[in-house]
């Protein structure tokens, strides 16, 4: 992977933004516009800088002595928090992607409240009242098999068949989302069967009048933050079908891969075939 190839990856993520505040030698890519920096490009002499925990951040050094260093440009009380890369070939471009992701984690995670909901919005409980908004946002049957998998029963759904649905997973959260301050979005959060620590997200469900903006990736991201800092999850996993794109989409640029030598499941939908994917984080 090239720089130029690492910083577009890092412009997808969600409420990403670039910005030359050093001068035009550097480019850094904020979570919005003035915010905080979470990847930071010199194209000359070839080096990108990601935030890190600084545990994980000393096991990457280690591993790459000489390529991976502390953050040259941080005073040396930060630079613990800081990593440098040369890019030179060393490091595998899995690696390169998850520094990225972990950069991006470690920034959210430091934001302020509010300007953490500003930028990804917010999770709430969802109540069993709002059984009717959540349907509002299914407008055809091509819609509910992408999001259910037909699991919720026939189609159109009736009252009541949504809730009795959620009343049947253990451990779970059923989660409703806010953009600026108005629900725009829906999700179940259980455990993940056999995978200790693992979080899985199922019913992800955006207002279609939203579409288009990209905020079905700033949902994502709100969601990963919520698993991992209040569910403690140690991995995500969640299943997609590639033909729905733009969901896709979302969980790519979350940092959703599809891990290699994994089956795909053929499902019968509409009485076709459609080939579903397995993602992981």
């Amino acid at each position: 992977m090239t720089l130029p190839e690492l910083m577009e990856k890092a412009l997808t993520l969600p409420a990403a933004v670039a910005e030359s505040p050093f001068g035009p030698e550097s480019i850094c890519v904020r979570l919005g516009e003035h915010g905080r920096i979470f990847a930071s490009f010199m194209p000359m002499p070839g080096w990108v800088s990601f935030k890190c925990e600084p545990n994980q951040g000393m096991n990457w050094r280690q591993q790459y002595p000489g390529t991976v260093r502390r953050g040259w440009h941080c005073p040396p009380v930060q630079q613990p928090y800081n990593n440098t890369v040369t890019m030179d070939g060393t490091v595998p471009d899995a690696v390169l992607t998850e520094m990225l992701f972990h950069s991006y984690e470690q920034t959210v995670a430091g934001l302020p409240k509010g300007t953490r909901e500003e930028l990804l919005g917010s999770l709430r409980l969802y109540r069993p009242e709002e059984e009717a908004l959540v349907q509002s946002w299914i407008p055809d049957e091509i819609t509910y098999w992408r999001w259910s998998a037909g699991s919720v029963g026939s189609w159109p759904l009736q009252p009541g068949m949504f809730n009795e649905k959620l009343s049947g997973f253990a451990g779970h959260q059923p989660l409703l989302w806010l953009w600026q301050g108005k629900p725009a979005g829906f999700m179940n959060l259980f455990p993940q069967k056999n995978v200790e620590g693992g979080i899985r997200f199922g019913y992800v469900l955006l207002d279609p009048a939203l579409r288009g903006q990209s905020l079905g990736k700033r949902m994502v991201a709100c969601a990963v933050y919520h698993a991992r800092k209040r569910m403690k999850a140690r991995s995500l996993h969640l299943s997609v079908y590639p033909s729905n794109p733009a969901a896709l989409h979302s969980y790519e640029a979350n940092g959703f891969r599809i891990p290699p030598d994994t089956p795909v499941r053929m499902d019968t939908c509409m009485g076709e075939k459609w080939e579903c994917v397995q993602m992981k984080r």
